[in-house]
């Protein structure tokens, strides 16, 4: 079992309360109180801080848990979440405020117990990551001052080694001494995995079009921030209006929030090193930012003193190349993945968080979209990378059949179980098992899953004997798993149980930067495969697929470009294929398309695909081929979505 806890019982029902407190006193822990409202729990938080919070969704009085679950966000409490049941947007904002974990009423007690060791588990694993990469973070500065070097590479060297700890796209670096900023400007973009072009003068000559003395002028008027702070969406906005060279990233470069890491030096009076990071995201940077910012300050200091010290020592004469650096290290683990985009960067930065532990991870995203690329890369990054990664896809099976192909079956199970058969869970052991599309899974299979993930044993079809199970789970779905859990039909215990580690995969469409190089490698992929000396796209192929929509993601695409690749001529693909309903929109310029949910434009898609094809899904030129998709998933697809193969 885990530690005893001291835990807070927020829930309005005594009974309900006062059994959870017996279960919990049962097992050994303390239970500091039994809150009824949202001003109770935050007395009994003011006089003797919980380790753990259990908390009912809906509560008495005006405010809900979900106004409380805030509040001990920000004050880094963990709590798990308590609920009969939940309409999809009650779901949406309790999601929002990252529970460690969700029971549903009625619960066995050891389903209790489970979960309040997970909530621990994952509350002490964020702990734990984050001082383990902010050890390493020091070590890595005490390496950058025993090194020579340039205060470029240096600069350099320390923004990489902060990438780990704060993400960001951009950041400058401004060193500012007795008043007076210094006339060099520096800063890195980030434009790989690990890969950072310089942004200097020049750079940013080329970028904004200004002269050195309008970039100069800017640069005085901006007021230099001598305090840890973040600005996002708005307030970024509003900041960018006082603060021109602010102003000058967000418009040049599309940043939409900012992190300032001032690092005051002792030996330049009242001056320092400011380090402002930005990211294109709106809301990239959160009070945690800032406590960490804190904890950076004095290992920078010592460092950045240190390295000053030690030039004036050597040498006055110091080299201070202006040329760009770039620096690149092998994508281990990644080989399966193409782009450079920064939404993808940040789920490459994810899956390097995530991948040494034993995490549970659910990966969302639409169809197509790598997310078994995604679970193949954690799996090579993890300490399993040895051992079996068993894949299973949930919608591909009847439902009759699903259990005896997770857990196996013994001899005479069942009418055909002519032998015992090893389930996926066994053939899994020690390694990673996949369940992709989990979203499709039955319910009534959605508890026996949920137990062999908690308990971490199984028993075959037929069988009485229990084994016992070392498996990392990773689930992928396409689906809108709350809107699903909404209409009764996923299991919110299993859903908060999965979702210990979420992963959410952008649509090509918003990985545009992309398009260009997943093009080029399945060029090169299928140009080999059918032995065609195809090499290049033409400028207006690629326009057409920059303009594109792509309902399908990256399969459409690699569909695309195969079907182009035998069709082609010469060595230069001259044209894309494209479905001719969207080219349509797309030359009379409507924006009819980003008014419809996914659901609708996935539906529209396939009706265009199947009229095509006279409603014919498999074998060559089928609905199935053309979509890339197997023809069980999409009868699944087509199912869900209300369409009818009599329709054609």
């Amino acid at each position: 079992m885990a530690k005893p806890l001291k835990i807070l019982i927020v829930e309005d029902q005594f009974v309900e309360a006062n059994h959870l407190r017996l279960m919990l006193k049962k097992a050994g822990h303390s239970v500091i109180g039994m809150a009824r409202s949202v001003p109770d729990a935050k007395y009994y938080i003011s006089e003797q801080r919980p380790e753990l919070v259990l908390l009912d969704i809906f509560l008495s009085g005006k405010e809900t848990g979900i106004d409380l679950a805030e509040m001990l966000k920000d004050e880094n409490i963990p709590f798990i979440y308590l609920s009969a049941n939940s309409n999809e947007e009650v779901l949406s904002k309790a999601k929002l405020t990252h529970p460690q974990g969700f029971l549903v009423k009625p619960f066995r007690e050891k389903d209790l117990l489970v979960t309040i060791e997970i909530a621990e588990y994952h509350q002490q694993f964020g702990i734990e990551s984050s001082i383990r990469k902010e050890h390493l973070f020091q070590k890595q500065l005490k390496n950058i001052v025993t090194k020579s070097g340039t205060w470029d590479d240096r600069v350099l060297n320390i923004v990489t080694a902060l990438q780990s700890l704060i993400s960001f796209d951009l950041v400058m670096a401004v060193f500012y001494m007795e008043n007076k900023l210094s006339s060099k400007l520096l800063g890195y973009a980030r434009t790989g995995l690990h890969e950072y072009q310089r942004i200097g003068i020049e750079e940013l000559q080329n970028i904004t079009a200004l002269k050195v003395s309008e970039i100069t002028d800017i640069q005085n008027k901006s007021k230099v921030e001598t305090n840890a702070i973040f600005y996002n969406g708005e307030d970024f906005i509003k900041i960018c209006e006082k603060t021109p060279i602010k102003k000058l990233m967000a418009t040049s470069m599309n940043m939409k929030s900012n992190l300032m890491l001032p690092v005051p030096l002792a030996l330049s009076g009242n001056g320092g090193l400011y380090l402002s990071f930005f990211s294109r995201q709106a809301d990239n940077y959160n009070k945690n930012h800032l406590t960490l910012c804190e904890r950076l300050q004095e290992p920078l200091i010592f460092a950045i003193e240190n390295l000053i010290s030690h030039d004036k020592k050597l040498d006055k004469k110091k080299n201070y190349s202006e040329k760009p650096v770039t620096t690149k290290n092998k994508d281990l683990g990644f080989e399966s993945i193409v782009g450079k985009s920064p939404a993808l960067l940040k789920i490459f930065d994810h899956i390097l968080q995530v991948a040494p532990a034993d995490t549970t991870v659910l990966i969302t995203g639409e169809s197509g979209t790598g997310k078994e690329s995604i679970a193949h890369s954690i799996k090579e990054l993890s300490n399993r990378k040895n051992q079996p990664f068993v894949k299973i896809n949930c919608s591909a099976l009847p439902p009759s059949l699903i259990e005896s192909e997770l857990f196996g079956h013994e001899k005479g199970a069942f009418t055909g179980a002519a032998e015992r058969r090893i389930g996926k869970f066994e053939q899994a052991n020690n390694g990673t098992l996949f369940l992709d599309e989990i979203g499709d899974m039955p319910l009534e299979m959605q508890a026996k899953l949920l137990r062999a993930i908690q308990e971490k044993e199984i028993e075959r079809v037929g069988g009485n004997d229990s084994i016992k199970v070392n498996v990392r789970i990773i689930a992928a779905t396409n689906c809108n798993l709350e809107k699903e859990i909404a209409d009764g039909r996923f299991r919110l215990d299993l859903y908060y149980r999965l979702n210990v580690f979420p992963i959410q995969l952008p649509p090509l469409r918003e990985r545009k930067e992309d398009i260009g190089l997943l093009a080029r490698h399945f060029i090169a992929v299928y140009s080999s495969k059918t032995g065609k000396n195809v090499t290049e796209i033409a400028e207006s192929a690629l326009k057409s697929l920059l303009s594109y929509q792509w309902p399908g993601n990256i399969r459409e695409l690699e569909n695309l470009i195969e079907r182009s690749i035998l069709l082609a001529k010469t060595n230069t693909i001259e044209h894309i294929p494209l479905p001719a309903f969207d080219e349509a929109k797309i030359n009379t310029k409507s924006n009819d398309w980003y008014f419809k949910t996914i659901q609708e434009n996935e539906r529209e898609h396939i009706i265009n695909v199947l009229e095509k094809c006279n409603g014919r899904i498999r074998g060559a030129g089928g609905a199935s081929e053309i979509l890339g998709l197997p023809p069980t998933t999409l009868a699944s697809r087509m199912q869900k979505l209300g369409i009818k193969r009599s329709h054609f």
